[in-house]
This record gives C-alpha cells, structure tokens and sequence, in this order.
C-alpha cells in the first residue's frame, strides 16, 4: 500500500513537473500570442480557484448574481451607462465617463448585456495592456528583459484582481502604455488619441504629460530633428487639450469644472495638497502607535508598495529618465491624498513603469520566477475570493 502511494505521488509530480515544463519552453519562445495565452491561463486559474474557494465556503455570494465579477466601482460605471449621471449623483460624478461610454457601446447600448460586457471589456483591455507593454520593453529597457516585464505585469496580485474584475485600471492602463508605446514609435497620432482615452478613463491620465514633457527633449538631443519635435509639441498640446476637455465635459454636464475633486472631498475625504503629503507620511510613517489612525495590519502592506515605487523611480533614473519622472509624480500624488489608504494598494497598481523595474529584478533563471508566479496566483485568489464574498478590497 505505501509502496503504491509512493509510485502514484512520483507520478503526479513528475506529470506536474512535465506540464510546467511545457509551459515554460511555450512562454519562453518570446511571441505576443504565446505571452497573451499564459496570460489567460493565469487569469483562469485565478478566478477557477476563486471560484471554487467560493462555492465551498459562501456559495450565496455567487448566486446572489451571477456576474458575481461586477460590484462596488463597477457598479457606478454601470449605473452610469445605464441611467446617466443622474444615477446617484453627485457621487456619480466622480467616475470619469470612458468607461461607462464603453459599455454603452459595446453592449449597443441593452440593459440586460451591460454587466456582461462591462467584466469583458475590462478583461480584454487587460490584454490590450499586456501587449503594449510586450511591445514597449525593448524601447526602455533591454528585449531580453520583456518576458520577465510581462510576467510581471500577469502575476503582481492586485493589478490580477483589477484586471479580472469590473475596473477602470485594465483600460486606463492600456490607454497609458498605449500612448507612450506610440510616442516611441513616432506614431504620434496614436498617441495623442491614447493620451486623450486615458485622461477620460482618470484623471491622473494627465500625468502621461511629464513623461511627454521629459522625453521629448532627450529625443531632440538624439536625433536633432525639429520637425520631430514640432510633431511632439503637437501631441503635448492636443494632450493638454484633452485635459481641458474633460473639465469642459464637467462643467457643460454639472455646471462645475471641479466637481470630482468636491464630491472626492465631502464624501470619500479625497483631497489634494502639499500639507496632506506631509501629514500623511507622518502618520503612517512617524507617528506612534496610540494615534488612532495607526494600523499595523495595513502599514506593511503601505511600506512595501511605496519601496516598490522609489526603488522604480531610482532604478529608471538612468534608463528612462520621463517613467522615472512619472513614477514620482503619480507616487507623491497618492500620497498627497487624505484617503490614500482606502485606495492605495490600487492606485500604485496602475502605475505602470513598476512592472519595468519588477522585471529587472526578476531572475534569469525561471525556475526561480515560477515559484515567486505561483506565490502571487495564490495571493491573488485570495483577494479575488475577498472581493466574490462582498468585502471591499481596494
């Protein structure tokens, strides 16, 4: 009996073996579609453990609804494609209006279709995302490196969660990754558009301005070619018009150009300013343990995040100095907010020059990677399996 139970465990390990393997030589022959496929696999496996962990432990929660993958911001969204923003407004205006003109669209415009489309619009941008980037590694850092860099991106947990669920992360990401791919391709067009989409998709869209604002005179100082740099000025300026749109949009829709920042401020304590920045580090980084805003259940999590991020910005500081740039800005800008903590591990997610720098780090050897990818799966079905029982996450 023992010696069968010995044979049938070697046999399960060498077969488990023999698949990863294949997987491994399947991913490692570098194409988009073989990086796209591992992708899905990952996703799947993600939402099927999620999912079964479900079924055991609080079945209700999926049959409650059966896009069980739709709730909290995804719901906004919805309501917005459906009823306009008159659907709990002024809350309401505080979701930028991409999203929501997706669904509309993509649904051709069916009630019944919307949550179904929404969950697969965000899926799809998430492979959309995925891809720019694939294509965007070489401009930065070295080819060699873009696998490492799209794993990355597939396994870090929080951004696998956003990209499964009901989201706008997946689409202002491939928005973003899209625009800067493009500016380096001199498609600048393109970029422009992206730019714009990402902007209407969040706010912080903007901020694609100080990686266009830093490249372009380095692109200048390489190349010493005006008319490139007079099409750069061009997508700097339509980006900025972009910028002056959504406000517009705001104001011709609620008679308010800056009624996200109002409705962030009254009801979720969202505001932006240099004393928040400060007050913020020194609660969650200096203050003693009696202040009642102090959490060690949530401060590591702050910590590691935030050491992500600088340890990005500095190791980019050579390499491409407008991500690094980037990196900052959008850092300090999540810091400089009152309810950073409700949403930061989300917020640092999206910012994208981070799975550059998380695939420098990543081993040559991927045998080593594996490991660390099935630690991140494991982390991921557990939000996702949070997030399916009704528990808000970020």
């Amino acid at each position: 009996m023992r010696k069968e139970l010995s044979s049938a465990y070697h046999a399960v390990e060498n077969g488990a073996h023999a698949l990863a393997t294949r997987a491994l030589q399947y991913y490692t022959k570098d194409t988009p579609l073989n990086t796209l496929v591992v992708y899905a696999v990952i996703k799947a496996l993600v939402l099927l453990g999620a999912v079964l962990a479900s079924l055991r432990y609080q079945p209700i929660a999926l049959f409650q609804n059966p896009v069980f993958l739709e709730r909290w911001d995804g719901g906004w969204y919805l309501a917005i494609a459906s009823q306009g923003y008159a659907a709990g407004y002024p809350n309401s205006a505080a979701f930028p209006p991409m999203y929501s003109l997706l669904i509309k669209i993509f649904s051709l415009n069916q009630l019944a279709l919307m949550p179904w489309v929404e969950v697969l619009i965000s899926n799809a941008f998430s492979f959309i995302g995925l891809y720019f980037l694939y294509k965007l590694v070489p401009f930065v850092v070295n080819e060699k490196y873009r696998l490492q860099v799209c794993f990355a991106y597939m396994v870090f947990p929080v951004l696998l969660v956003c990209n499964l669920v009901s989201y706008s992360e997946p689409i202002f990401l491939a928005f973003t990754i899209g625009a800067y791919y493009f500016w380096k391709r001199e498609k600048f067009g393109y970029a422009a558009l992206l730019a714009i989409c990402s902007i209407f998709t969040r706010q912080v869209g903007a901020f694609i301005l100080v990686i266009f604002l830093v490249d372009m005179p380095y692109g200048y100082l390489a190349h010493r070619e005006r008319s490139r740099v007079i099409r750069q000025l061009v997508v700097i300026a339509l980006t900025c018009a972009g910028v002056a749109a959504l406000y517009l949009f705001y104001l011709w829709r609620f008679g308010n150009p800056f009624i996200v920042a109002s409705v962030e401020a009254s009801n979720w304590g969202a505001s932006l300013s240099v004393g928040n920045f400060f007050n913020n580090l020194r609660t969650y980084g200096f203050e003693a343990p009696f202040s009642a805003r102090f959490n060690y259940a949530v401060v590591p999590i702050f910590l590691v995040d935030t050491l992500l991020v600088v340890a990005t910005i500095l190791a980019l500081l050579k390499k491409d100095l407008a991500l690094s740039a980037y990196s900052f800005v959008t850092l300090a800008t999540c810091v400089a907010l009152t309810s950073w903590p409700y949403s930061f591990v989300r917020l640092i997610a999206a910012i994208f020059p981070l799975y550059l720098f998380l695939g420098l780090m990543l081993s040559d050897d991927w045998r080593k990677n594996i490991v660390i990818g099935v630690i991140a799966v494991v982390i991921a079905m557990q939000n996702l399996f949070i997030w399916i029982s009704g528990a808000w996450l970020y």
